[in-house]
């Protein structure tokens, strides 16, 4: 019963910790891109917005569930923090990929993401979320 317990707690911390994280991605990303992310999303269903937005949570989910394996062994408050570190990584890397991207492609991505015809810009910011969260997940199963 401890074991229940505890891993129940476990998983409610994580959980707790991964959703605030995924917030805090949602913030970071709102604040390079142009306009209300939020607005883009629920209220004027813009294709991009949508798709940048799922590939960030896609790349996090993977840094979370690599640092929660990475972790397992460590207290569970050392454990959270090592993997609060890691997610703030790659939200700070996603950051400074977009405004890469943004600085190396003719045009202004934000404002070419506010067009709701699927820009390929989209996609390719996108994969470079998702990638950015596989490199770091894999980082961490060394």
């Amino acid at each position: 019963m401890d074991l229940l317990r505890d891993n129940i707690g476990a998983a409610a911390a994580y959980s707790g910790v991964g959703v605030l994280l995924l917030v805090v991605g949602f913030l970071a990303l709102d604040l390079v891109t142009p306009g209300r992310l939020r607005n883009l999303i629920w209220l004027d269903h813009n294709r991009n917005a949508v798709m940048l937005a799922t590939a960030q949570v896609i790349g996090l989910s993977i840094v979370l569930v690599a640092g929660i394996r990475d972790s397992l062994t460590l207290e569970l408050w050392r454990g959270i923090v090592y993997t609060i570190a890691y997610v703030v990584l790659a939200i700070a890397v996603m950051m400074w990929s977009f405004v890469l991207i943004d600085w190396l492609t003719p045009g202004k991505l934000g404002t070419l993401l506010l067009d709701d015809d699927e820009h390929p810009a989209g996609w390719i910011c996108g994969a470079v979320f998702i990638g950015v969260g596989a490199v770091i997940g894999a980082a961490l199963g060394l």
